[in-house]
């Protein structure tokens, strides 16, 4: 059997560096305060450049496929780029919109902890704002523990509503 020897590309090992570097910066990033969005930049980051290498590669068997192949190429490079609009969208309004300061009541703390292993616990701050609406949040870990001691009834937030990211809670 012929087997295709395909060699890696300088830019592919420098694309794994980078996505690398994105993921351990965003967990070093604190999940609270004025830093909250960059945190998810380094998530959106990620998905970026694996389109974008996704769509670099698909450009590359352009050159030498079929119509078909060239068909199939356009539906990929549009899927990457509608995935990449999708998850940038929360963050974009975000930057337009700034920070919304609200005073919740009857909050509440919780720990979740996902799928993805050691790294993956996320703490939440459920709230109440004066219209009734309830909110939640993703909060630090010491403010999770800060707020489970304080036994507190109400807080005052001030976070970025479309991404659900605390910068201060008090």
């Amino acid at each position: 059997m012929g087997r295709s020897e395909r060699k890696i590309k300088k830019y592919e090992i420098i694309l794994c560096i980078l996505v690398l570097a994105v993921i351990a910066a965003g967990l070093l990033l604190p999940k609270t305060g004025e830093l909250v969005l960059l945190d998810e930049c380094c998530s959106i980051s990620v998905i970026w450049i694996v389109c974008i290498y996704v769509i670099v590669r698909v450009i590359h068997n352009w050159k030498r496929g079929e119509k078909s192949t060239k068909t199939a190429g356009v539906v990929i490079a549009a899927v990457c780029a509608a995935v990449c609009l999708w998850f940038t969208k929360d963050l974009a309004a975000d930057l337009v919109s700034g920070t919304k300061t609200v005073t919740l009541k009857d909050i509440e703390v919780s720990e979740n902890q996902a799928h993805t292993g050691i790294f993956s616990h996320h703490y939440y701050l459920l709230g109440t704002d004066p219209q009734g609406e309830r909110i939640r949040v993703e909060i630090s870990a010491d403010d999770y523990t800060l707020m489970r001691l304080a036994g507190n009834k109400s807080a005052v937030l001030v976070y970025y509503e479309h991404t659900g990211r605390a910068v201060s809670v008090r």
